[in-house]
């Protein structure tokens, strides 16, 4: 379907979709993250699922460790076999569930919020993604360093390492094992930098993440399509070093269905409708 039928049908829909915005009998508007926060918090699918990739990842981490050839950051150096082993972990949606900030803003009809957000991480009470911690301790008693990259602002790593250690992860003392954002001059919202401060002091055996920018640089402007191309590019590596987790509450795949020409009143309801298929 072109882009213009697409439009087409993203306004039948949205109408069809949208009572309160037409006189319909429901009196406020349904959040669209409802479905995913409940399947998150509920489905016995979503526990499956990340205890899959993590039992995965912990299967392949012996061959990783037995080839002292094998490392997974694409920002490394040519060799690093005899530097100690890490692996990278993200931490929002990869080690620690904060589904129950989304389910806080459903209730309240509220957008995320940098106040609110940083009010639910001072609390250091989010659970942890199920398989995650077995995952990590399994790791660190192999040996390996548990890095944890994460896109939070480095004011907030106390309430981090708080809350990682509640839910039971080793976090080193004697290594910074904790890198946020802004932490060092450089580390930014691309993980990059950080992931070759990492490669250039270990070898970095498995990266495991929710999102496409957990493994790779992926431009701001990059839309659906482009996101597909870049990961396909990097498909030997997908549950080969790299194992990605679901995360259908928010991400970089719901950023770029806002990217492209759009009216500046288009709501952003509006521009998902334009990237369903119906072929």
């Amino acid at each position: 379907m072109s882009r213009s039928g697409r439009r087409r049908l993203a306004a039948v829909v949205f109408a069809l979709a949208a009572p309160w915005a037409a006189g319909g009998c429901i009196t406020h508007s349904p959040d669209e993250r409802l479905h995913s926060t409940l399947w998150v918090q509920t489905s016995a699918e979503y526990v499956i699922s990340t205890r899959q990739v993590y039992t995965m990842a912990a299967e392949d981490l012996g061959a990783a460790l037995r080839d002292p050839t094998w490392q997974v950051v694409l920002e490394r150096s040519a060799d690093a076999g005899d530097r100690p082993t890490a692996i990278i972990v993200d931490i929002d949606e990869t080690v620690l569930d904060n589904s129950g900030y989304a389910a806080r803003a459903i209730v309240a009809g509220e957008e995320f919020e940098p106040a609110t957000w940083r009010a639910w991480v001072q609390e250091a009470e989010a659970p942890a993604v199920p398989g995650a911690v077995e995952y990590l301790r399994d790791a660190a008693a192999r040996g390996v360093v548990v890095f944890y990259v994460s896109n939070r602002f480095h004011d907030l790593e106390a309430a981090t390492r708080k809350n990682l250690e509640a839910v039971g992860c080793p976090v080193r003392e004697d290594v910074d094992v904790v890198l946020l954002r802004d932490e060092k001059p450089g580390w930014g919202t691309d993980k990059a930098a950080r992931r070759a401060w990492v490669a250039e002091r270990f070898r970095v055996l498995q990266i495991v993440g929710d999102d496409l920018r957990d493994f790779v640089s992926v431009p701001a402007t990059s839309d659906d399509e482009a996101r597909i191309e870049v990961a396909l590019s990097h498909r030997d590596r997908w549950g080969n070093g790299w194992y990605m987790l679901p995360n259908p509450i928010y991400g970089g795949w719901e950023e770029a269905l806002m990217q492209g020409e759009h009216a500046d009143d288009v709501t952003p309801l509006e521009r998902k409708f334009e990237h369903l298929e119906t072929q």
